[in-house]
């Protein structure tokens, strides 16, 4: 059953991409949908059997305590005829509109709100799953090759679609972003974040199958030969994959996402070479990969490069000013989650973005600060700062498998730092995909020696 379920959850992840990243109705209904399905049938099956939790409560306690306060505020945003007077002002304007008393709340979208608090649930939902499934270094492995492997089949769709399709998203023509690679996403900046995640957990397992021989070889010559007959050779397909989502990253054209995935990797790979013994194959495995990145950038760099040179969009930090002076007077009590497109028309300014419909702020941190308040966005971010620092901690106590800790940890970096100009985490294909692989690197952070 175990395996039934680790499956299960794969294949959720996997199919999460495909539907423009599941950023529409159906696609993340059945995503919701799929995930409390299968969370029930792993919770049924535990009562019925009475075995114990993988990875126990009181080890991720903190996080989910943050996150649970979060949630509860979430649903008191909700709350119809909310006292006190804490309803929004926008409701007043309705009741007068209409000639009649409208329940108020302090959200001025509750549809809206609603519908993401389902989606952080079932985000939730497969952490849960994939910490207590993983939580076997055996499962954990089949877990993270299977995500390598769907990092890259969607790397190759995405290659086929802009090289040899024409440009196209599934069976549809691009109606934004053309001529660059975006896979089954609509937007370019968002896949680059998923590829950015498979690359960096390519470079994970990458590096942990090249530690698994000591070479013994003294000339580089010898030790070059020792790599390309039994590292290289054996482990293909992962610099296969790190190949085809490398070249997939550098068509997206995406400078944040680059950036994000390039500081995620160094990271990644400092972290890996300060611990555990030096080996001449985990060495040339590092070569291996910076002759390939290199390669790479000369074929197909050139969208990358075309990106750099066009500079900045100047109507960025209009948004992000008008986006703060919104915060201002919802500092408390946010504006209700998911409720930025409504506020945001109501602080614009005269200027470029007057006549501009904006949906996004392209700062995660910012847009959360408006939508939830300032006390509950902050719950927010040290639910997922416990989780970094579980990663944290396992990287440095763990002497087996701590690249899946280190992963977690690298991961974060990269969602982090791109969340700081684009909006990937609202995609929940690629938020479904990040806690997926934090799932797998906490429940990799704990010692096996310990009860």
């Amino acid at each position: 059953m175990q395996k039934f379920f680790l499956w299960s959850l794969i294949s959720i992840v996997a199919i999460a991409p495909l539907p423009l990243g599941s950023n529409r109705p159906l696609g993340w209904s059945l995503l919701s949908l799929e995930v409390g399905v299968l969370l029930w049938l792993w919770a049924l099956h535990h009562i019925w059997t009475g075995q114990r939790l993988s990875v126990p409560v009181r080890r991720v306690r903190v996080p989910l305590v943050f996150f649970a306060i979060t949630c509860v505020w979430v649903l008191i945003q909700l709350l119809p005829g909310i006292p006190f007077g804490l309803a929004h002002p926008a409701w007043t304007e309705v009741s007068n509109f209409f000639g009649e008393e409208v329940p108020g709340r302090i959200t001025v979208d509750p549809d809206w709100t609603a519908t993401i608090l389902m989606r952080w649930l079932s985000y939730a939902g497969v952490f849960w799953l994939s910490l207590q499934l993983c939580r076997d270094p055996v499962a954990a492995t089949a877990a993270l090759k299977a995500f390598v492997f769907v990092g890259a089949a969607y790397a190759l769709y995405g290659l086929i679609a802009l090289l040899g399709a024409g440009d196209t998203i599934l069976f549809y023509d691009k109606w934004t972003g053309k001529g660059s690679l975006s896979s089954t996403f609509v937007n370019r900046n968002s896949y680059a974040t998923f590829a950015g995640l498979g690359l960096i957990s390519t470079v994970a397992l990458i590096a942990v199958v090249s530690r698994k021989r000591s070479s013994q070889a003294r000339k580089m010559r010898d030790r070059i030969f020792e790599f390309l007959s039994q590292s290289f050779s054996k482990n293909i397909w992962l610099y296969l994959g790190f190949f085809l989502i490398t070249s997939a990253l550098l068509l997206t054209g995406s400078r944040a996402g680059a950036l994000s995935t390039a500081a995620a990797t160094i990271l990644l790979v400092w972290q890996l070479a300060r611990g555990g013994k030096k080996n001449s194959d985990f060495q040339a495995s590092r070569a291996a990969l910076v002759l390939i990145v290199g390669g790479i950038v000369v074929v197909s760099g050139g969208v990358l490069g075309d990106r750099f040179a066009a500079g900045g969009d100047p109507q960025r930090l209009e948004v992000y000013q008008q986006t703060f002076d919104a915060f201002e007077d919802h500092a408390v009590l946010g504006s209700g989650l998911g409720s930025f497109p409504e506020i945001f028309p109501l602080y614009r300014r005269d200027g470029t973005l007057r006549q501009a419909f904006v949906e996004k702020t392209h700062n995660a941190y910012l847009e959360n600060m408006l939508e939830l308040g300032l006390p509950a966005a902050a719950f927010l971010f040290l639910a997922l700062s416990g989780l970094i620092l579980v990663c944290w901690r396992g990287g440095i106590e763990r002497a087996r498998n701590r690249h899946f800790a280190l992963l977690g940890v690298s991961a974060s970096v990269l969602v982090g730092l791109h969340s700081l100009v684009d909006f990937s985490l609202q995609i929940p294909a690629v938020t479904v995909s990040y806690m997926y692989l934090m799932g797998i690197a906490a429940a990799q952070s704990f010692s096996s020696r310990k009860r």
